[in-house]
């Protein structure tokens, strides 16, 4: 034999979902992308053709339906770790499963001055995203966004780079700064209330993106980060990736006018792409140790 096979895995992938939770005042409406990936003894159907041990991936796709039709689905996190668990518990050869989903914003459409019941409108191309790695003795919950489009008109600047012989871009002390923020989190213990976290992270990074006074994309980014992790006690690491979406003034000079910095070529390709990851700092033992000292400490008398 001249190879040896390091990994393996196989799934079904892009398997929609739509799933309408009909109470009895309204309807709720879920709809999901989710991919699927199996790890296991499924060596021999790559070396010899044998696929006895194959789970095929048609079946995958129907566990998604059936699994569905009966569950709350209270979020993309508690549907995923089922469907996860779902693959371990019911074959015996199957080591770790992977899941990811997708799940585009839907909005309730406003009638009357009030959300419609079943009516409702797209949020455009934000995306609620979530990651479940399952092992027969561990579980990993990751939560995310992806293409949340921000954009403010002005407290944004970007000075002080470096200018070499191959630097022509200018320095600005005020520039339209845009991007599409995706984050992607993981949460410390056993945490379970999905929705909270999600609303709260995606609520924060709006309110921090529209009231810092951003020096650079990087700067912004880790302002967010620090936001997050600080009201968020739950999550351990969050990472970020915002690409700029330009807006570059345009010369209006060879018409006889002056650009009041109001006029802009709109452009999204090429873009900066910048990344970070976050992480809490580990509490140390005699910091910890101090903590516990304090709640065991009587209160003081007045």
């Amino acid at each position: 034999m001249s190879s040896m096979m390091t990994h393996n895995s196989y799934g079904k992938s892009r398997v929609r979902l739509t799933k309408v939770i009909r109470h009895p005042e309204h309807h709720e409406l879920k709809e999901v992308s989710i991919d699927i990936q199996l790890e296991g003894d499924f060596d021999a159907s790559y070396t010899s053709g044998d696929n006895s041990k194959v789970v095929a991936t048609d079946s995958m796709k129907n566990t998604v339906y059936v699994l569905a039709a009966n569950h709350p689905f209270p979020d993309i996190e508690t549907f995923g770790s089922d469907l996860a668990n779902h693959f371990l518990k019911t074959y015996d050869h199957v080591s770790s499963v992977e899941v990811e989903l997708q799940e585009p914003r839907w909005l309730r459409i406003e009638h009357n001055g009030k959300p419609h019941p079943h009516a409702f409108v797209s949020g455009g191309q934000e995306t609620r995203t979530a990651g479940v790695h399952c092992t027969r003795d561990s579980r990993r919950v990751e939560s995310g966004i992806e293409d949340l489009v921000v954009l403010k008109t002005t407290a944004s600047e970007f000075w002080g780079f470096i200018r070499d012989q191959f630097t022509t871009l200018p320095e600005v002390r005020d520039r339209i700064f845009a991007t599409s923020v995706s984050a992607r989190w993981n949460y410390q213990g056993g945490w379970s209330q999905y929705n909270s976290t999600h609303s709260r992270v995606r609520a924060l990074m709006l309110e921090v993106f529209a009231s810092h006074h951003s020096l650079a994309v990087q700067q912004t980014m880790h302002a967010i980060g620090e936001e997050i992790l600080a009201a968020c006690p739950e999550i351990a690491e969050i990472s970020f990736s915002m690409p700029n979406q330009h807006r570059i003034p345009f010369n209006l000079t060879p018409f006889g006018l002056e650009n009041g910095n109001d006029i802009f070529v709109t452009t999204d390709e090429p873009y900066g792409l910048i990344t970070a990851t976050l992480k809490r700092q580990p509490v140390s033992r005699a910091r910890a140790n101090e903590r516990r000292s304090d709640k065991a400490r009587p209160p003081a008398k007045m």
